[in-house]
């Protein structure tokens, strides 16, 4: 199924109402909430339009029942993932304060050493330069990069 039919079957979904969700189906394609019920526009529809009624014509022997097991795993993982994320947020934020402030300390280190780079990079290249609106903009940087540095020491 080429790329403009799978964007065809998503804006068909989108105009009836379904709502996107934020997980993909094992086929890559982003997961749908229409009445009640989670389907994939390219696997749980094969070729057929999503019917306003919710259900889905079928052909083929069995079709719906390997529709539906589909549709009941999307709904596990669905689920999983809520809980997964409802379950993790209070031990996510309790761990979060130490790592926030350990964190906080690296990007400083890190931002403080990038400054003393650019500090003696500029201080190299003020002996070379000769003209005098660049090495004006060159002396205002230097100005700022040790105004943020003096900051971080305090």
């Amino acid at each position: 199924m080429d790329e403009d039919e799978v964007l065809s079957k998503i804006t068909r979904l989108l105009e009836q109402g379904c709502t996107m969700l934020a997980t993909h189906h094992d086929c890559g394609a982003p997961l749908f909430r229409c009445q009640g019920e989670v389907v994939c526009p390219v696997c749980s529809f094969a070729d057929k339009p999503y019917s306003p009624t919710g259900t889905q014509p079928s052909d083929l022997p069995g079709a719906e029942e390997d529709e539906k097991s589909n549709l009941d795993r999307a709904h596990s993982q669905e689920r999983e993932a809520i809980s997964g994320l409802s379950a993790s947020t209070g031990v996510k934020q309790a761990r979060r304060s130490g790592q926030d402030d350990e964190e906080l300390m690296a990007a400083l280190g890190l931002l403080r050493a990038s400054l003393l780079h650019r500090l003696r990079e500029l201080t190299a290249a003020l002996e070379d330069e000769h003209d005098l609106d660049k090495l004006r903009k060159q002396l205002d940087c230097l100005e700022g990069l040790l105004r943020v540095f003096r900051s971080l020491q305090e």
